[in-house]
């Protein structure tokens, strides 16, 4: 049930109004958490029910690392926790992926899987990582089920994120206000004209990524660069919707885009882009890497490594991985030349947004196409004719 559904218009608006009208402040939780379900059901994600036992195991986890105190044994049930989240997500996301591989490395014939992933998997695993890494660090305590759970189950963010931070959330609740509605409602508002009425007038220009074999050179230039712009106003879109859906519930969840386009240099477009994510990766893997504290050669290899989760976070193929590495590389250069080369210089600021805007949309080639095969053919067709 997406957001560009007269389903979920109908299912918020009576959600919403129940939950400020009707539900008496002490069930208000229990109420959203009972929502999260209902969303999943309408959904047809039954599966979610078994992923239900994930949060148990999370929660319980957390509480384990929060009252053990040898460090030895924390360590060890903190691993334990992690591998649960990340198997799991491996599993629904990444086995169809990974068969498809050992068959064309081994010329094998494996039999599909046909699994069904479960709704948000991308996001509430990314959540769950965050909340047994911050109790584990001590920068977070456990709060009640009831709280893992409306964190865990909080509709507005099940299908497109944002990625929330569990304390930042819990502590965010405020009651509605007239100025806070109005607020909440124009953010929806603008989300739908992003969706409906910018991104989906550009769609059309973008489908010779669709089927790169019959593009030409003209079209297929004209349809990535109609893509940048389509997938950011579809994407923000999206986010703006759920910001504003969560805000008129009465909690705040971060923003996800801040003027992208404008960004100077590729750092600076990954701390303007998809923000929830880019900082997710930034402290929960580049940091734990080492960050750019061990040197050059490990910093370029973090920012490499990183960017690849990155692609794959994004879809199970290898167009994804190469669009990843090939954004890590362009952090790399960043860091190792460019960097260095900080300046108030407006040409040169200039300068680096023509060259950040080309380059990002060069690498939409390996993203938007159904295959690697496709990218390459969609970049032969820009450089080649």
């Amino acid at each position: 049930m997406f957001f560009n559904t007269f389903e979920f218009f109908v299912f918020f608006l009576a959600t919403f109004a129940a939950y400020w009208l009707l539900v008496p402040k002490v069930y208000k939780k229990q109420f959203l958490i009972g929502t999260g379900f209902v969303f999943y059901f309408i959904a047809g994600q039954f599966v979610r029910i078994f992923i239900f036992g994930l949060d148990v195991l999370v929660f319980y986890v957390g509480r384990l690392l929060y009252k053990i105190k040898d460090g030895s044994k924390r360590k060890f049930v903190f691993i334990i926790g992690l591998f649960a989240v990340v198997s799991s997500l491996v599993f629904f996301k990444y086995v169809d992926f990974l068969a498809e591989l050992i068959e064309a490395i081994f010329n094998v014939d494996l039999p599909a899987a046909n699994i069904v992933m479960p709704l948000g998997i991308s996001f509430f695993t990314f959540e769950f990582i965050h909340y047994l890494t911050d109790i584990y660090f001590g920068k977070i305590k456990p709060h009640s089920f009831k709280d893992f759970l409306l964190f865990s189950f909080f509709y507005p963010t099940l299908v497109s994120g944002p990625i929330k931070r569990f304390q930042l959330f819990i502590a965010s609740f405020q009651k509605l206000t007239i100025q806070s509605f109005f607020h909440g409602f124009l953010i929806i508002l603008m989300g739908y004209f992003y969706k409906f009425v910018i991104a989906d007038s550009i769609m059309p220009i973008t489908q010779a990524l669709a089927s790169p074999e019959t593009a030409t050179q003209y079209t297929s230039v004209i349809s990535l660069y109609a893509y940048n712009f389509r997938l950011f106003f579809d994407f923000a879109g999206y986010s703006l919707i759920a910001i504003g859906c969560a805000f008129l519930l009465g909690y705040t969840v971060p923003v996800n885009f801040n003027k992208p386009f404008i960004a100077s240099n590729p750092s600076e477009f990954w701390k303007r882009w998809h923000m929830s994510l880019s900082s997710w990766i930034r402290d929960y893997i580049y940091i734990f890497l080492g960050g750019s504290r061990r040197g050059q050669i490990r910093t370029i290899f973090n920012l490499i490594i990183i960017m690849a989760v990155f692609g794959l976070w994004h879809g199970a193929g290898l167009n994804f991985l190469v669009w990843g590495i090939y954004h890590g590389m362009g952090l790399a250069l960043y860091h190792m030349t460019f960097k260095k080369l900080r300046t108030q210089n407006m040409f040169l600021k200039l300068a680096g947004i023509f060259v950040t805007f080309n380059f990002v949309t060069l690498g939409w080639a390996f993203f938007a196409t159904n295959s690697l095969q496709s990218s390459f053919i969609i970049l032969e067709k820009i450089f080649f004719g």
